[in-house]
């Protein structure tokens, strides 16, 4: 997911690792928050697969500064890996629902918003009824706090649900 959020700020401004950083947590705030650490060997990546490009400059205070652009091939990429992304997390899927969502203004094609958004639908559908399922199995014990945490994430669920409908 990290290689989404970055291609996706660089498709909309060319900018060093630290303006990254900042317009990730800005754009994304409810949903990323990634530490250089991240998001540097990531930068690395990206850049061994020619989807973005860096221009070296000197600061005025001296330092050696890279300003990262995205590159025709990366925005490809990013639409592919829109696309293509796979939910390997169940904890995770109404967050990357969300991302993928927020980011979905770069494909250009009716038929990929389609595409993607019948995706995020079913995974949406599936969450849906895993909820269903745990809230109305009798041997699922909750305590009325982790009962209503459930239901909230659960109207967000059909919220979601609805909008893509």
């Amino acid at each position: 997911m990290i290689e989404i959020l970055i291609l996706y700020i660089l498709s909309k401004y060319d900018s060093t690792i630290y303006k990254v950083r900042k317009l990730i947590e800005e754009k994304f705030f409810m949903y990323a928050s990634p530490s250089l650490g991240t998001i540097n060997p990531a930068l690395k990546r990206l850049e061994t697969l020619s989807c973005v490009e860096f221009e070296s400059k000197m600061t005025d205070g001296g330092m050696l500064s890279k300003t990262y652009k995205i590159t025709p091939f990366g925005l490809k990429y990013l639409k592919d890996a829109i696309l293509s992304f796979e939910f390997k997390n169940k904890s995770n899927v109404l967050n990357n629902v969300s991302i993928l969502l927020c980011v979905s203004d770069v494909l250009e094609e009716d038929e990929e918003k389609k595409e993607l958004n019948k995706t995020l639908l079913n995974h949406l559908l599936l969450l849906k009824k895993e909820i269903d399922d745990a809230l109305l199995n009798p041997y699922n014990m909750y305590e009325p706090m982790q009962k209503a945490v459930i239901k909230k994430e659960l109207l967000t669920v059909e919220s979601l649900i609805e909008v893509l409908q």
